[in-house]
């Protein structure tokens, strides 16, 4: 993705998401046919992210595979959680320095 920001600079949501959207990445690749139905694979990773108590990537499993069950993608839903508008004046601030032209 051409707008990722590098993940120090990016929001506590966003890395989240981001964080989690590699985690899917290696469940797909350990189990792909799981993914033959990604709502019920998802919610179900879900589950044991909550069970083992790491509730905020649980969360946002629960959130993708609620996306997936009303037509996204996993890709889509990692894009709809990256908010590009905020990032070049923020980005510069923060490294003091000014947009670039």
């Amino acid at each position: 993705m051409a707008n990722r920001i590098p993940l120090a600079e990016a929001s506590g949501d966003e890395t989240l998401s981001r964080v989690t959207y590699q985690i899917i990445l290696g469940d797909y690749d350990l189990n792909p046919s799981a993914y033959d139905d990604p709502t019920a694979r998802l919610f179900t990773l879900a589950i044991a992210w909550h069970k083992s108590g790491i509730h905020m990537i649980a969360a946002q499993l629960d959130l993708a595979a609620i996306w997936c069950a009303h037509g996204g993608t996993v890709a889509s839903w990692l894009q709809s959680r990256i908010i590009p508008a905020q990032r070049t004046a923020t980005t510069a601030a923060s490294a003091n320095r000014t947009p670039r032209r």
